[in-house]
């Protein structure tokens, strides 16, 4: 079990909307055909590099989150961390400003920055990615955001089979796993809620989109040691495999099996391969973990019965998942906590917006009769 949020940055910058012309042969003929009218549109963002960046330094820094992994502009590294280096934010910028060209400041394509954070039994992993060309309707700031329970980091020279005795307690029933899953639920909530005003007290904003949901890895067989764990760089933060993070999420490959061995109730959760792809949402309803091979990797996949569950295609039980035939048209959605009530009043001139800092207004108690919730 590990948690996964996204934030999405809409900046009050001016932006210049401009047609890219297709590359393609029959997309040149056709746009030749009709006089450039069938161009897609672009937006193109006025920040540069530098202003952005230290920007977004500001609003980090306010939430002490200052150890960069990573800082990247068009996929050249002026800065990366390959030794675990402790609060480095200031030398990853030092670093950045004395490289960069100004020119390449002002017509960059985008920008990568990665960071981890440790804070209340969690930790985290960050990752920041700034677009100045975008498509009409994306927002130029996407913020992918990996919480792991630090708890469970693996001790030097830990098996697998100590660490699983270390989990027990979490699952000696039901009621206890519950408790501590949405004790740390709300904590991760939190943070995403935190990060989104601490960067809305920086930089003027138009809309902030968030996103977050529970995620359970089911590995494809077995993953009994931390060099065996498969790394992804196209997908979720967590799986790229950045200097020690290794040991803090090799619980998760270890986390389906207990679900599995002690009979725990699984809902509202997504269920992801050992990529990170998704393989299913699991809605209210659920399955009993301890009832079918669904979670057990030393088996082969088994799409439980009833549920309320929607299946993903493209992952590492695809064939599985088919020959079940419960793949339906529909599925490729997520469950997703969207909170993107920042702008509800249809009002996106400025940094102002409905309910902006009342990321749980099911009460209504803390609107202020706003009518953001109505």
């Amino acid at each position: 079990m590990y948690f996964s949020g996204t934030i999405e940055i809409d900046p009050s910058q001016l932006t210049h909307i401009k047609r890219v012309k297709p590359t393609k042969l029959f997309g040149k003929l056709l746009n030749a055909l009709t006089f450039g009218s069938m161009s897609d549109k672009q937006e193109h963002e006025t920040f540069t590099a530098i202003s952005i960046l230290q920007q977004m330094n500001m609003g980090l820094r306010s939430l002490n989150i200052q150890n960069v992994i990573r800082l990247a502009v068009d996929d050249y590294d002026f800065y990366l961390d390959e030794k675990g280096v402790d609060d480095d934010m200031s030398q990853a910028m030092f670093e950045f400003k004395a490289k960069i060209d100004p020119l390449e400041s002002e017509v960059f394509d985008s920008i990568y920055l990665v960071l981890e954070h440790l804070e209340d039994n969690l930790k985290y992993v960050l990752e920041i990615s700034i677009d100045r060309k975008h498509k009409v309707g994306e927002y130029p700031i996407q913020i992918s955001v990996n919480g792991v329970l630090s708890d469970f980091k693996r001790l030097e020279g830990e098996s697998a089979e100590d660490l699983e005795k270390r989990l027990e307690p979490v699952f000696s029933d039901q009621q206890t796993y519950d408790t501590y899953i949405t004790k740390h639920w709300a904590v991760f909530e939190r943070f995403l809620d935190n990060l989104s005003l601490a960067i809305r007290k920086v930089m003027k904003v138009d809309d902030v989109i968030k996103k977050s949901n529970k995620q359970m890895v089911r590995p494809k067989q077995p993953v009994r040691d931390v060099n065996d764990m498969q790394r992804h760089t196209g997908g979720q933060p967590v799986y790229h495999g950045y200097y020690g993070f290794q040991d803090y999420f090799f619980y998760s490959m270890l986390w389906s099996m207990s679900m599995h061995s002690h009979g725990m109730y699984v809902n509202n959760v997504t269920i992801v391969d050992d990529n990170g792809q998704n393989v299913m949402d699991v809605g209210e309803e659920g399955f009993n973990a301890g009832e079918t091979d669904t979670l057990n990797p030393e088996a082969d996949f088994v799409a439980p019965e009833g549920g309320d569950i929607d299946y993903y295609g493209d992952n590492q039980f695809e064939s599985e998942i088919s020959d079940a035939d419960v793949l339906s048209s529909q599925t490729g959605g997520s469950d997703m906590v969207d909170d993107s009530g920042w702008m509800d009043s249809g009002d996106a001139g400025g940094d102002s917006a409905s309910c902006s800092s009342c990321s749980s207004c099911s009460s209504c108690s803390s609107c202020g009769g706003c009518g953001g919730c109505n």
